[in-house]
Formats: structure tokens, sequence, C-alpha cells
């Protein structure tokens, strides 16, 4: 019996967690809109569900509601298990780089062959110093992450290699979308 209270308040605690974490989120959600940020751009910068987004922009409701409501949706399509909490600050840490001027970064051109890549440019383009995670079935916190990592690990590939390791059905498909470009 005490070993079942035990568990029911670890769970209560870890959603407890993450809705705060949320209402957190949301409230940058909130400061993004003030200073013009649409819908479309914030959802690219913090990847939450567009509902809730939607929610906050509307601004008909209470930040810590929506929060709730956003985390027992992902509770619901997590089979009813609490998923694992992020590192909010590295998030947050993360979620900044898009105000950071984009001349800062080296952009990497990957060619048909391997190209070498230095620490600095490695260091540029991998996520919180190349420690990596799986959250919530996405690999890393968010879109700009596994953008700039596969345009590294590309880069140091190699095009021709890219296309040499990728299944024939994956190729057909790239062919494809290169040639309605």
């Amino acid at each position: 019996m005490e070993g079942t209270f035990e568990n029911t308040l670890q769970e209560h605690l870890k959603k407890a967690e993450l809705i705060a974490e949320m209402s957190c989120i949301l409230q940058i959600v909130k400061r993004l809109k003030g200073i013009g940020f649409n819908v479309k751009q914030v959802i690219k910068i913090i990847e939450l569900p567009e509902s809730a987004v939607l929610r906050v922009f509307t601004g008909k409701e209470d930040i810590r509601k929506i929060a709730e409501d956003t985390v027992n949706q992902q509770i619901a399509e997590n089979d009813g298990k609490i998923p694992e909490c992020r590192d909010f600050i590295k998030w947050v840490e993360n979620a900044l780089q898009y105000f950071e001027p984009e001349g800062d970064k080296e952009e990497l051109i990957p060619l048909a062959e391997p190209q070498r890549l230095t620490c600095e440019q490695w260091a540029q383009h991998t996520p919180y110093e190349g420690k990596l995670e799986l959250y919530d079935g996405q690999a890393l916190a968010d879109l700009k992450e596994r953008e700039n990592m596969i345009i590294a690990l590309i880069y140091n590939i190699g095009l021709k290699h890219l296309i040499k390791i990728l299944p024939p059905e994956s190729r057909t498909i790239l062919k494809e979308l290169l040639d309605n470009q």
C-alpha cells in the first residue's frame, strides 16, 4: 500500500513539474507574440502543439490552464505515461540561439565528397556540447538543432555517401522531391 502511494505521489510531482515547465514555456510564447512573432515563427522556435500556441495567441485563457491541458494531452498521446522532463535551462538556451546574429555561425555547404569539420564547426552545429537527447520521440530538443546537426553530418560524409547509404525507396523519394523543386 505504501509503495503505491509513493508511486502516485512521484507521478503527481513529475506531472506538476511538467506543468510548471510548460507554463514557463508558454510565458515565453506570450512574450514572443508581444514582440511581433507570428504563430508559425513561434512553433519553429519552440516545438509545441499548435493548439497550445494558438490558445496563448488568443489571450482568452490563463497560461496555467493551457499548460495543464497541454501536459494532459501529451500524457494521453504517450499511452497514459508521463513523458520525461526536458532540461528546461538548456532548452531555453537553445531557443535563444534563434536571436543570435546568423553571422556568428559558419554556414556549412555539403559537397559531393566528404569534408573535414573543425572542432569549432562541430561545436557550432551540435547542441548542448555534443550531448544528444530523445524527447517524446523527437531527436534533440527542436527542429533547428536537428537541422544544424544533420547538415554537419552530411558535410562530413559528403552527398555521394549520403545517397549511397539511403535505402532505394528513400533515393526514389529524394529524386522525386528534387525533380519537383
